[in-house]
């Protein structure tokens, strides 16, 4: 059977300077000069995704704004990517928060699909970054759910037309 699980990585400008499991002194990340990720308490103060460094120091002075490190996104990348080689040989980069695995062969080994993405899901929150999860017979059927999902594991099956 093929079955491809994409591994989104939504909140990974934030997780890559406090991961998930880090105190929260209130941080918002900036790219191309807006908001692009912001923390529970910076959430809390009022801080939204595309507000300027200005607007949030206004709201809240405390918050720790911090400019996006794409190199330490791609260092948890890799630890993850490295972490789910346990299940398959087969996992590549998708865009720069998704990682695209092929785990047809994986399924028996691992107890079938839904046991596998509960694993994988462990293992991700260890790295302490959060994970969205999706699951078709191609690789960008996978992409498509775990990119939009709101972090549950989402299934696309394929029906063949006679």
């Amino acid at each position: 059977m093929r079955l491809w699980i994409a591994v989104h990585l939504p909140r990974l400008p934030l997780e890559a300077f406090l991961p998930k499991h880090a105190p929260d002194p209130g941080c918002a990340v900036l790219g191309n000069e807006r908001v692009m990720a912001v923390s529970t308490s910076a959430w809390q103060a009022g801080i939204r995704n595309g507000m300027r460094r200005g607007g949030v120091l206004t709201l809240a002075p405390d918050t720790a704004v911090l400019d996006r490190d794409v190199a330490r996104e791609q260092e948890c990348v890799y630890a993850a990517a490295m972490a789910l080689l346990q299940y398959t040989p087969q996992v590549a980069p998708s865009d720069e928060l998704t990682l695209l695995m092929d785990v047809g062969a994986s399924l028996t080994l691992f107890n079938g699909a839904h046991a596998l993405c509960g694993r994988i899901r462990a293992d991700i929150r260890a790295l302490g970054l959060t994970a969205s999860l999706g699951w078709a017979p191609t690789a960008r059927g996978a992409w498509l759910p775990a990119k939009h999902g709101r972090g549950y594991g989402r299934t696309l099956q394929m029906r063949i037309l006679q």
